[in-house]
Formats: structure tokens, C-alpha cells, sequence
């Protein structure tokens, strides 16, 4: 998928920090949902959409797995040691951080996780 990202952000002349954000959310995201989505043998599709919109990068990662959002869980106490911290939701609390809106909504049997990044600080728009 990153291939296929870092094709789109080269044609679009997107920023190198954009750039790096959004391959790491890419990667967290699909990842979590190829090993923790999908509960059977059966061949499932994972959809990603990219969009370029208003100086808005829009990425959508829409699949056939199990419900599940990712967002409604409050983010890991980061302030508590390792060892007593309660282990998962590090991966997407960074997701939250890299991005500028997350959302999620489950329609006709799948779920769509939507993830904005602006181009240019909300100031300068």
C-alpha cells in the first residue's frame, strides 16, 4: 500500500511530513485490521481511497470485517509506566495525533475509517 501511497503524494506534490504521516497511519491501520478484523478462512477486501481535496489529504480504509472502531476508545495514559500501562490502543492514539479529524461509521456491512490531514495549518487557509 505505501507504494501505491507515496506514487499519489509524488504526483500530487504532497509534503514530506504529510508524506511520512500518512505511511505510518497506513501502515498501523491496515495492519490492526489484517490481524485483528477478520475472524474466518474467508477471502476478505480491504478498500483505501486517497483524495487530494481543499488542501485536504483524505484517506479512507473501508473493509468487510468484524465492527470494530477504532476511535471509541479513550487513548492509553501515556504518563503510567510501560509496565503497568494497559497493553494496545498505542498504535491508534498516534493515529489520532498525525491526523487532523478521524472518524469512523459502519454502512451496508462495512467499515469506513476516514482520516484528514491538512495540507496547510488551519490558520493559513
Amino acid at each position: 500500500m505505501n507504494g501505491e501511497f507515496n506514487q499519489f503524494a509524488d504526483e500530487h506534490v504532497i509534503p514530506a511530513a504529510v508524506r511520512r504521516s500518512g505511511n505510518v497511519v497506513l501502515d498501523e491501520l491496515i495492519t490492526n485490521l489484517i490481524n485483528y478484523g477478520f475472524d474466518d478462512d474467508v477471502e476478505h477486501c480491504i478498500e483505501v481511497r486517497i483524495e487530494l481535496s481543499n488542501q485536504r489529504l483524505v484517506i479512507t480504509i473501508s473493509d468487510d470485517g468484524n465492527p470494530f472502531n477504532p476511535f471509541e476508545y479513550d487513548p492509553p495514559d501515556t504518563t503510567l509506566s510501560i509496565e503497568i500501562r494497559r497493553i494496545g490502543g498505542l498504535g491508534v492514539h498516534m493515529v489520532r495525533n498525525m491526523m487532523d479529524e478521524v472518524s469512523y461509521n459502519r454502512q451496508a456491512g462495512r467499515n469506513h475509517v476516514t482520516l484528514v490531514k491538512y495540507l496547510e495549518p488551519r490558520g493559513q487557509r
